[in-house]
């Protein structure tokens, strides 16, 4: 079946497995359109409630793609972490004169995530191995592998934008007064600077045993960059200790980030807190 949104782009089903052949080239230019395809891809796979509609798994078949860029790197990593939330094995495919697309999977770790093979039949053939228990997902992170596709693009307009200047972003906690939950409140600007400064907020809540977080966004909070790299690696911590992260009331551009990489499911609370939050008043 072709997708008519990007030219070369077409999903099929091979012995249980929905096979995603990617374009003759991958760029920014294109990247928007084939992460919708790998997303509807690995929704197809799960095939929601009807367990008769769910497929083996998803394979994305790079062919004799050319990376003009960054670009596909990234999205290989970014539908790992969306295949593991899913619970959805995932492979690619990587001929072996794509020499080229190799290495890069290989100097970036990518290869050690997402198992490669040379052909759509050696991929569709191997044995899919037993699912990995719920808990164990906090062991997946594609942090390092981010940090060596930037590290191997260096100019990578897509990678290394000009950060703005330095903002300030207020971070306060409260508690949640159900004796379990600790509220963290973030107003001012989420950027390149101060998206760290959260991530180290939250890991020392962990680290103070704090297993059950709810983040709270001003509906002004600034975003002027990807904060999920963070949010995913605290939540899946704190999920393996069988704690949660909620993120109730997000602003609207953060929301579109995360409704566009599937992930709306992931970031809720083990309790239906979110009607009490939202009704009670901002801390001064």
């Amino acid at each position: 079946m072709k997708d008519t949104t990007v030219p070369g782009l077409s999903v099929e089903t091979r012995r249980g497995f929905i096979v995603l052949s990617l374009p003759a080239q991958i760029s920014w230019q294109n990247y928007a359109g084939i992460r919708e395809g790998v997303n509807k891809a690995l929704s197809l796979a799960t095939g929601g409630p009807s367990p008769e509609r769910r497929r083996t798994g998803v394979v994305v078949d790079f062919g004799d793609t050319v990376l003009l860029d960054a670009a596909g790197l990234v999205l290989l990593a970014r539908a790992e972490t969306r295949a593991q939330l899913l619970g959805c094995p995932l492979r690619a495919v990587v001929p072996a004169l794509s020499a080229h697309v190799r290495r890069a999977l290989h100097l970036t770790g990518l290869a050690r995530l997402v198992p490669v093979f040379p052909d759509i039949a050696s991929a569709t053939d191997a044995p899919v191995p037993a699912p990995v228990p719920a808990g164990a997902a906090g062991n997946v992170d594609t942090t390092h592998v981010l940090d060596a596709i930037r590290a191997l693009h260096p100019g990578d307009a897509g990678l290394t934008p000009t950060p703005p200047a330095p903002s300030e972003l207020k971070i306060t906690t409260t508690e949640a007064g159900d004796g379990d939950h600790t509220v963290v409140h973030l107003s001012g600007v989420l950027d390149e600077v101060t998206v760290p400064r959260l991530g180290e907020t939250l890991t020392s809540l962990v680290e103070g045993d704090l297993r059950h977080l709810m983040v709270r966004m001003h509906e002004r909070l600034g975003i002027r960059c990807d904060p999920l790299p963070i949010l995913l690696g605290i939540r899946w911590r704190v999920a393996a200790e069988g704690g949660c992260l909620a993120l109730p009331a997000l602003p609207t551009r953060l929301r579109e980030i995360i409704d566009r990489e599937g992930l709306g499911s992931v970031f809720t609370g083990c309790r239906s807190l979110e009607d009490r939050l939202l009704s009670s008043a901002e801390p001064a």
